[in-house]
């Protein structure tokens, strides 16, 4: 077997950081692409600190007068000349041509302006600021300081202090993967209202939604206790890999065991149902991640769903649930631009 190269591999860093910073002077970036530079700087404070040095090189390239090798020198200028005519005498002409200038560097300086905040938000976000909150179909991974690393799920809201001689995330609400630089002087602990997380070098998620709260390992252990500050209603447990513990309400906490890794597909993007998920609770998986609520009757919502979706593509999870069970009147209606019901036809009389 021949192993086949790759034509387009992906970017380094610095190559991405040049090319956004290129098309950012150049106007290139429409608004959503705006959006998506702000996220890439956000994703790291690699990414900032290589944008940062392509602006001092940029600076420095645009204020030094270099020759170009590959022209010749006695035919090349780094000055623009005003057209003879218009050097003559031809005042209104060049006055056009000072205002055209003028504009030019009112537009460049516009630029760099708004890059600079752009990037004094980016390095607020991972440097001064501690807090994370993702929002409808949001994915965001942080690195954090001590090697570890965070993957917030959308609807996230967390706050984490790494320093000194602890390791604490405050998760308030939603989901997020940890994954965890080892460090058996400072353990790495998740307090999620009722419960606190403690590991010293593992990966798992939490998942906090009020007072219910969800533990799934997928490496190393972790031990799960009750907060101090809480009515301890259970004992403190040590979970492994491949174990979800689970805390609903006032009833006594359930530990499952489940595959750790199929277990994180959503932080990948992915949600999978396999026989035995019904429409019902993959509807409702849907909705922890999307504007787009799914609302299944209840006639409907035991009926058994299969396949692999997007996770962020609630639509074409309706349009499939449509297709396989439209033999039974099963329908799917767009009620609002944020609210799909999947039910079935009232009989007629």
């Amino acid at each position: 077997m021949t192993d086949r190269i790759d034509e387009n591999p992906p970017m380094s860093i610095p190559d991405e950081a040049a090319e956004w910073l290129l098309r950012w002077h150049c106007g290139d970036l429409s608004i959503a692409e705006r959006f998506e530079y702000l996220q890439w700087l956000k994703t790291s404070p690699v990414h900032i600190a290589e944008t940062l040095r392509m602006c001092r090189l940029y600076s420095w390239l645009a204020g030094t007068k270099l020759k170009l090798f590959i022209t010749n020198e006695d035919t090349f200028s780094n000055v623009v000349e005003l057209p003879r005519e218009r050097a003559a005498g031809n005042v209104g002409g060049a006055s056009s041509t000072w205002s055209g200038l003028w504009k030019v560097r009112m537009a460049a300086a516009v630029t760099a302006i708004g890059l600079t905040a752009l990037l004094a938000l980016a390095v607020k976000t991972f440097w001064f600021d501690h807090s994370l909150q993702t929002m409808a179909s949001e994915w965001r991974s942080v690195p954090l300081s001590d090697g570890s690393s965070i993957t917030a799920g959308p609807y996230t809201r967390l706050h984490h202090d790494i320093g000194g001689g602890q390791r604490v995330i405050n998760l308030a609400e939603g989901l997020a993967v940890f994954r965890v630089a080892k460090d058996p002087s400072r353990p790495f602990m998740v307090d999620a209202g009722r419960v606190v997380v403690t590991a010293t070098g593992t990966k798992f998620t939490v998942e906090r939604h009020g007072s219910d709260v969800i533990v799934t390992m997928h490496e190393g252990t972790v031990l799960v206790t009750p907060a101090a500050s809480g009515e301890a209603t259970f004992s403190s447990e040590s979970l492994t890999a491949d174990q979800r513990w689970s805390l609903a309400g006032s009833q006594a906490p359930t530990i499952d065991a489940v595959d750790g890794e199929e277990e994180q597909d959503w932080s990948r993007g992915q949600l999978k149902f396999r026989t035995g998920d019904t429409i019902g609770g993959a509807a409702a998986k849907f909705n922890k991640f999307n504007a787009i609520k799914i609302v299944v009757d209840e006639q409907v919502r035991e009926r058994q769903i299969r396949g692999a979706f997007d996770a962020i593509d609630p639509l074409s999870f309706a349009a499939t649930v449509e297709t396989t069970t439209a033999a039974d009147g099963v329908s799917v209606v767009r009620e609002s631009p944020e609210l799909i019901r999947i039910k079935r036809p009232e009989p007629h009389r």
